[in-house]
């Protein structure tokens, strides 16, 4: 790791922190050395963050830019305006900003706080995450939901993007499940960004505790069973019609792919032989970077009593995979992990091109 007192701000060595997992008292001694070393050279900097105005690879051939609800995030009765990002009116995908990978902070929060999100119009559902695209697979964290509009900041330290993603429905008797593309479309989402720099708890105790605890190694682990509750068509193959309830994997792949999933709420639940300490699912959706996903991640030990279920959108940034925590407290010990896809801004099919389960074996 090699830096220089040049190129050294708050985002680089928030990111540093974390990758390189530098535990509470090292971090103390890096920042006494650091000041000494970079005297006269050293500056407290951000990096600002880079906004690309584009449409999404031509999904959408309105050219002025839609109209999005508008988001304020509201903390210790501050109130800071969010920038919509990915819009869908039910019909196209708009990609109004691109949220950068070097974030500048607009506020900083601390984590244990509460946040309040604030909308011009109420909508049908709202989640926030902290999101980091500077990892080499897009990560997302779930923040702890309190009430409808309302959440905790727990998890992760540093400088990120908060996100949120919300469903407004255009018709008021309507649920939050967009219909299929030939019927008639109910539903918009919006997702909104606003980069945060997230302090640690007050005291020194709280502080250590959270960092050991969200600690994970992000080692793949191994996959012995994959069930599903829906019929599941491999299109283009000579078994295009044949129903997989049970897929064993014999060849000790940690990968699953399930092609066109159809049914209302499916799900799959892959088991990975007995109770690990596990952190994440990673995703691969099929043409994630045009659809947004709405699916919910659930964990278990037994396969019978599963956790309380954690809601996801994939963000529609990249076209690859993206990891999503299985909880705002992370490792948990499961063994079994139940994800149930509930509709997205293309109908109710969905392609699961890849499923790995990363954690602490």
């Amino acid at each position: 790791m090699e830096l220089s007192c040049e190129r050294i701000s708050f985002v680089h060595l928030t990111k540093i922190i974390r990758k390189e997992a530098i535990s509470t008292e090292y971090l103390v001694i890096f920042f006494s050395i650091l000041s000494l070393v970079c005297v006269g050279a050293f500056s407290v900097s951000f990096v600002a963050t880079s906004v690309y105005i584009q449409k999404a690879y031509g999904l959408s051939s309105e050219q002025q830019q839609p109209s999005v609800a508008g988001a304020i995030l509201i903390y210790n009765n501050q109130k800071y305006q969010m920038s919509p990002f990915v819009f869908s009116d039910g019909r196209d995908l708009h990609k109004i900003q691109y949220p950068s990978a070097d974030v500048n902070p607009v506020t900083t929060v601390q984590e244990g706080g509460i946040i309040k999100i604030e909308f011009s119009k109420e909508p049908v559902s709202a989640n926030a995450f902290i999101v980091d695209y500077e990892a080499d697979v897009p990560s997302v964290h779930p923040l702890k939901k309190l009430s409808k509009n309302t959440f905790e900041l727990l998890g992760v330290q540093g400088i990120w993007n908060l996100e949120v993603h919300a469903i407004f429905s255009t018709n008021s008797e309507v649920s939050s499940i967009p219909s299929d593309k030939q019927g008639s479309i109910s539903n918009e989402y919006a997702s909104y960004d606003l980069g945060i720099d997230m302090m640690p708890r007050t005291t020194a105790a709280d502080s250590i505790h959270s960092l050991d605890q969200n600690i994970c190694a992000n080692n793949e682990v191994g996959i012995a069973n994959v069930s599903t509750n829906v019929e599941q068509q491999h299109l283009g193959s000579s078994d295009s019609n044949k129903v997989f309830t049970n897929y064993n994997n014999n060849n000790n792949n940690n990968n699953i792919t399930l092609t066109s999933i159809k049914g209302e709420n499916p799900w799959v639940i892959v088991d990975l032989g007995q109770q690990q300490s596990v952190c994440s699912l990673n995703l691969v959706l099929n043409n994630g970077d045009k659809i947004v996903n709405h699916f919910t991640i659930q964990t278990s030990t037994d396969g019978l009593h599963f956790s309380d279920p954690v809601s996801y959108d994939n963000t529609a940034m990249i076209s690859g995979g993206e990891t999503y925590d299985l909880s705002s407290d992370f490792p948990v010990t499961a063994r079994y992990a139940k994800v149930t896809f509930q509709g997205n801004t293309e109908g109710t099919v969905y392609t699961l091109q890849q499923t790995k389960i990363l954690g602490n074996n």
